[in-house]
């Protein structure tokens, strides 16, 4: 296949995408979002991100966590506070070489446990909780083995504490959700092939206009038969997930909570509706940024342990340290 012709492909695909998206229309599904411009709110976020890397003989991984609290008065940003500080630190964490699935697995488990520890104590300061992503782990985050099933009992375990706490504050925002539980809910037989080359955000982003959301959906068919929802009952039975378009010229973000509210809706969609080119948070914007681990202060952290002369095997692996590159 070549260009012209994964164009046309494209195109045929699209053109389905549409006749479809037109139908959803005349669903009943979709309502106004009635944006609270003058809103009094304190709104928290937090987000993580992470860097690992292979050794001879251990792995590591950089964790860098950044939280916030914004308050607004009459829709205005009047104060902010940044948690722990406004530049955080890395943090190192190490352990002993693991196949890249078990990799895998340990550097999302670190960073979750760093961001939802941090969300806990966020929490206490706002009204409104948003956490970077899904508001649960994945499915590929929950580990099949014994090696890594303790950090994922006492990530659980905080989850749990959180939702116990302040569930009603908690939105989770998908800012690329690539999930299809919208078209397993609503799309027929007669749109099998528009499902199996969309995703809901594809899709919906064909449906909803500026100022419009989907009516609320359950996360999943049946929460005690999943995976990983069964281990957060009984507050999984009531995640929901409803799509935002606040832009333009931006595809709808994907927002989960615990419970359907629809002042928070409201509000969410006000703060997201910044940019009609880019519909998200201003607060998850800036924690992102702040949660960011430069590149050079990585390379520095490799090369300090590379010539550390108390470490005898701590070499990159060959396929990262080639010398004819």
């Amino acid at each position: 296949m070549n260009v012209q012709e994964l164009v046309s492909t494209l195109r045929r695909i699209e053109d389905e995408r549409i006749k479809c998206a037109d139908q959803i229309r005349n669903m009943g599904i979709i309502k106004k979002c009635l944006s609270n411009a003058n809103m009094n709110i304190r709104v928290g976020a937090v987000d993580a991100s992470i860097v690992a890397q292979e050794f001879h003989s251990f792995d590591l991984i950089i964790t860098k966590t950044a939280g916030a609290v914004f308050e607004y008065k009459d829709g205005k940003l009047k104060s902010h506070e940044y948690i722990p500080s406004s530049i955080p630190n890395e943090k190192l964490h190490t352990h002993g070489t693991m196949d890249l699935v078990e990799l895998n697995q340990y550097r999302n488990l670190v960073r979750l446990n760093e961001e939802i520890s941090l969300a806990q104590e966020i929490a206490e300061k706002c009204d409104i909780m948003f956490i970077d992503g899904s508001i649960v782990p994945l499915q590929s985050d929950k580990p099949s083995n014994n090696r890594l099933r303790k950090m994922y009992e006492e990530l659980k375990g905080k989850y749990l504490k959180l939702f116990s706490k302040h569930n009603r504050k908690i939105a989770g925002i998908v800012k690329d959700s690539r999930s299809k539980r919208f078209i397993e809910e609503h799309l027929g037989k007669e749109w099998e092939q528009v499902a199996s080359n969309s995703t809901d955000t594809t899709l919906l982003n064909l449906s909803l206009k500026k100022g419009e959301m989907t009516e609320p959906l359950t996360y999943s068919k049946d929460a005690k038969m999943n995976n990983v929802l069964k281990d957060f009952m009984p507050y999984a039975e009531d995640m929901k997930v409803t799509y935002i378009k606040a832009g333009e010229n931006d595809w709808p973000i994907r927002v989960e909570t615990i419970g359907y509210n629809e002042e928070l809706m409201q509000k969410i969609y006000a703060l997201c509706a910044i940019n009609d080119s880019y519909s998200y948070p201003a607060i998850l914007i800036d924690v992102d940024l702040r949660a960011m681990i430069d590149p050079k202060q990585v390379e520095q952290i490799f090369n300090d342990i590379q010539i550390s002369p108390f470490l005898r095997d701590s070499k990159l692996l060959r396929r990262n340290r080639r010398p004819f590159r």
